[in-house]
């Protein structure tokens, strides 16, 4: 485009249009950025539990029992401090908390149970999801578990 002095450049519609288009743009992708998160810590919590489940099989094949109790048995049964005793699982800093709690990707802990309630000949293993919390029938929408698949 060429300026009335003769000079080359762009007139300022141009670059409003220019600056228009990208607000747009910018805006709908910071709109689909949260669900993308969401989505990620949900298959990450997917796939924890499913790495968890693996340790938890070969505890099952050298003991013939699952861990008794809570999600610190578990967490103390499948990854021992004692070196002599065998290692199933090996968690980072952020999958467990200061108290042994395994943790699932939103920060909370997991709920383990032996026998189950769903899983009767083993155990019920599920992450309360985004809100933290479980219904009183012992699932919410947003829970990510080792029974339904």
């Amino acid at each position: 485009m060429t300026l009335q002095t003769g000079e080359k450049g762009f007139t300022l519609m141009e670059l409003l249009a220019v600056t228009g288009i990208i607000i747009v743009i910018a805006a709908s992708i910071l709109t689909v950025l949260p669900g993308l998160r969401e989505k990620a810590q949900g298959k990450a919590t997917k796939a924890f539990i499913n790495r968890i489940e693996i340790a938890m099989e070969q505890y099952y094949n050298d003991n013939r029992s699952y861990p008794t109790g809570n999600i610190t048995n578990v967490k103390t049964a499948l990854e021992p401090s004692v070196s002599t005793a065998k290692q199933y699982i090996e968690f980072i800093d952020n999958e467990v908390n200061d108290d042994d709690n395994i943790l699932d990707y939103w920060g909370n802990p997991f709920v383990y149970a032996t026998p189950g309630t769903q899983n009767t000949g083993s155990y019920d293993l599920y992450s309360t999801g985004t809100d933290g919390i479980t219904s009183s029938s012992g699932s919410d929408a947003d829970d990510i578990n080792n029974w339904s698949r």
